[in-house]
């Protein structure tokens, strides 16, 4: 438990460390640079975790992994994944011109302005997002798995080991409370700074030039995060080249290792978005209408997928047949993991929609049907469609439940790429590389099209 905290807690400081100048350097870069980087910075977010742990141990192969410097590892790849979601949060929430026009009469100089004013407006954002980015780093289960194969013990990688392992289910049930009274401490540490939640849909144009620090950090920040991502690309011509590779996802491995072939397990994967996507986007609009933020919508980032893969699993006799013998359970559960990213897009959209174009459209006697469909969603499209996207994404990527729920014909295409990382040797290398890439490409289009220009201030 001890090292979860702390894998969370540093992966938390470390992320708002590096993604406080980053943010600050995006919001003052013009609207076409601005796109490019901040689809960039977000790739690495909504990845999954174990492929960010595959991308980052192209780099960490040859290093002998123990406790200590496999923590140090983890802690660096969190740090890549989720500080340039702090930077995004960051750069959506830009200060009044009026107020930087007389903090500067009154010879205050950028870093005066950043510190008095700017920080203390985006202390509540970031500590919502910083709250996000803990919950997720102590619920990276296939990071962990994939980066340090097994010598960094958390209390998922220990569920794990407990329940299928050993079959202890009362030492499983056990660590499960222990998961779950850490996710309540975050939660009472993120109530006392009163935080709310931040933007992704858009990148406000700030009125003060960035320093030295902010364009360094950006630019070191840009360049690993590329590094890793290349990597993976230049890999996907692992053997005998990309094309094979790409013709080998219809195959089941070197010596039939797996059930299914890459392809068909991808098609699963697309099905269970699609189930998530039409649930979950619903569900986090009626729940974003509310001003206060609702800790409800943003609990579930907290609950370990492998938890709740093994409840579900546990319950599974409960259940009609119908779910639990086919491919449904899994979406149902992953519906749970989608819920807090595609909140966090939708609730500053909506509270950010105009009460007075809601109050004409009733006054005109549109019911709440028609305010909806002609005023409110035309308006809120591109944030819906980021908040769908992100969840489907979210789904396409989950491990950690569907290693207990996913199984035979109906495997998800990250756990038949874990079992194909765990032996690489002949074709099985080069699959994995260019299935990874493909997700990387899929993610950044995604990301590109979806991401907003910065808006100027006049």
């Amino acid at each position: 438990m001890l090292t979860t905290a702390l894998i969370a807690v540093v992966s938390s400081g470390l992320s708002v460390a590096v993604g406080l100048p980053i943010g600050f350097w995006l919001s003052a870069l013009p609207p076409t640079y601005a796109r490019a980087v901040a689809t960039l910075v977000t790739v690495p977010f909504l990845l999954p975790p174990f492929l960010v742990g595959i991308s980052v141990s192209i780099y960490t192969s040859e290093l002998e992994v123990n406790s200590t410097n496999g923590m140090f590892l983890v802690l660096i790849a969190h740090t890549l994944m989720n500080a340039g979601f702090i930077a995004r949060v960051v750069a959506s929430k830009s200060l009044e011109r009026d107020q930087i026009d007389a903090a500067r009469l009154d010879g205050a100089s950028n870093f005066q302005m950043r510190r008095l004013i700017q920080i203390p407006q985006l202390l509540p954002s970031v500590a919502s997002a910083a709250l996000l980015v803990a919950l997720y780093s102590s619920t990276s289960y296939g990071l962990v798995l994939t980066l340090t194969d097994g010598k960094v013990q958390t209390l998922e990688t220990q569920i794990s080991l407990s329940a299928l392992q050993y079959l202890d289910l009362d030492q499983a049930s056990v660590l499960a409370l222990m998961q779950t009274g850490l996710t309540i401490l975050f939660f009472i540490a993120a109530t006392r700074f009163s935080a709310q939640p931040g933007s992704l849909s858009e990148i406000e144009q700030s009125p003060i030039n960035p320093g030295l620090p902010s364009r360094l950090s950006g630019v070191l920040f840009c360049s690993a995060v590329l590094m890793v991502l290349l990597a993976v690309l230049l890999r996907s011509n692992w053997g005998d080249g990309i094309v094979a590779n790409l013709n080998n996802l219809g195959s089941k491995g070197t010596r039939s290792l797996l059930n299914i072939s890459v392809l068909e397990a991808a098609i699963n994967s697309a099905r269970n978005a699609l189930l998530v996507i039409a649930l979950v986007t619903p569900i986090a609009w009626v729940l974003a209408k509310r001003k206060k933020p609702r800790l409800i919508a943003i609990l579930p980032a907290g609950l370990s997928p492998v938890v709740l893969g093994l409840a579900a699993l546990a319950i599974s006799g409960y259940i009609p047949r119908e779910i639990t013998s086919g491919w449904l359970l899994l979406p149902l559960v992953q519906v749970l993991f989608a819920l807090p990213i595609c909140y966090q897009v939708l609730h500053p959209a909506r509270q950010n929609f105009e009460l007075e174009q809601r109050e004409a459209a009733a006054l005109d006697g549109a019911g709440k049907l028609k305010s909806f469909w002609f005023i409110e969603l035309p308006q809120l499209r591109r944030s819906t469609a980021l908040a769908a996207s992100f969840a489907g994404l979210t789904s396409l990527g989950e491990f950690g439940a569907a290693s207990f729920l996913a199984f035979g014909s109906n495997e998800t295409l990250p756990i038949v790429m874990y079992q194909l990382a765990g032996r690489p040797g002949g074709d099985n290398y080069g699959m994995v590389m260019v299935a990874a890439a493909i997700y990387i490409l899929l993610t950044a289009w995604i990301v590109w099209l979806l991401a907003k220009p910065a808006k100027t201030h006049s």
